[in-house]
C-alpha cells in the first residue's frame, strides 16, 4: 500500500495549515472490495413491514455513539483513505478524527456551538462559524456531515427516497443536500448485535464517492 502526505497552503488567504491526509492507490487496501459503483438489482420490501420499523425504532433511540473504521474519498481533484473515528453527541457537539496508520499524522474536525475547529497534531487549527466551507477549503471534501450522523448508522430520512432490504434493514436512498443528490448504498450490516448496524456504506453523488467501513460500535 502506497502512502504518502501532502501540504496545502492557501497562498492568498496567508493560511499556512498543512494539510495531513493519508492518500494512497486503494490497490491492495482494505477498501478495495467495495466497489465504486452502486449495486444493481437490489430486491427491497415495503417500509410498512414491521420487522423495519421496530429497526428503526431502534436506531432512533441511538442518540450519542462511537464509530471506528476506513474510508476512502474520491472525486475529481481529491483522492484518499484514511483511518476514522466518530463521536457524536449532538448536531452541534460532534468529532470526526482522521489519520494514519502509519504515522502519528491525524486531523481532527470538531464541531460546536460557535461553528468548527480543525486541528492536526502538528498544533496548527482553524476555526470558522460555516463548517461546510472549512472542511472543503482544509480536507477538500464537500460532504454533507451533518446528515452523516444518521446516515452513518442506516437511518434515512422518513421522507426521502429510500429502500429497504429483504434482511429488514435499510438498502439505499436518495437525498437532495445544498442542491446535490446524494445516494446510500448499505452493502453489509454488522449482525452480532442489536440493532444490526451498518458495516460497509457507498456514499456518491455525480463528483464524489465516498467508501465507509466501520469496523466497530459503542453505544
Amino acid at each position: 500500500m502506497h502512502e504518502f502526505f501532502r501540504d496545502k497552503i492557501d497562498m492568498k488567504r496567508n493560511y499556512l495549515f498543512p494539510l495531513l491526509l493519508s492518500a494512497f492507490l486503494f490497490t491492495g487496501c482494505a477498501l478495495n472490495d467495495i466497489s465504486e459503483q452502486r449495486p444493481t438489482e437490489v430486491k427491497t420490501i415495503a417500509k410498512t413491514d414491521r420487522t423495519w420499523q421496530q429497526h428503526l425504532a431502534q436506531l432512533k433511540q441511538i442518540q450519542t455513539y462511537q464509530a471506528q473504521g476506513q474510508l476512502g474519498y474520491i472525486s475529481e481533484k481529491e483522492r484518499f483513505s484514511s483511518r476514522f473515528e466518530w463521536q457524536y453527541r449532538n448536531p452541534q457537539n460532534y468529532t470526526l478524527k482522521l489519520y494514519s496508520t502509519i504515522s502519528a499524522s491525524s486531523l481532527v474536525l470538531q464541531m460546536h456551538q460557535a461553528g468548527m475547529t480543525v486541528s492536526d497534531n502538528k498544533g496548527n487549527q482553524r476555526s470558522e462559524s460555516d463548517a461546510k466551507s472549512l472542511v472543503r477549503e482544509i480536507v477538500g471534501m464537500d460532504v454533507p456531515l451533518d446528515q452523516l450522523a444518521t446516515w452513518l448508522k442506516g437511518q434515512p430520512d422518513e421522507k426521502a427516497d429510500y429502500q429497504v432490504g429483504t434482511n429488514h434493514y435499510l438498502a439505499s436512498f436518495s437525498y437532495p443536500v445544498d442542491g446535490t443528490t446524494w445516494t446510500a448504498d448499505y452493502l453489509v450490516y454488522h449482525q452480532d448485535r442489536s440493532p444490526a448496524l451498518p458495516k460497509d456504506i457507498l456514499l456518491k453523488n455525480a463528483s464524489q464517492t465516498l467508501k465507509i467501513r466501520v469496523d466497530n460500535w459503542v453505544f
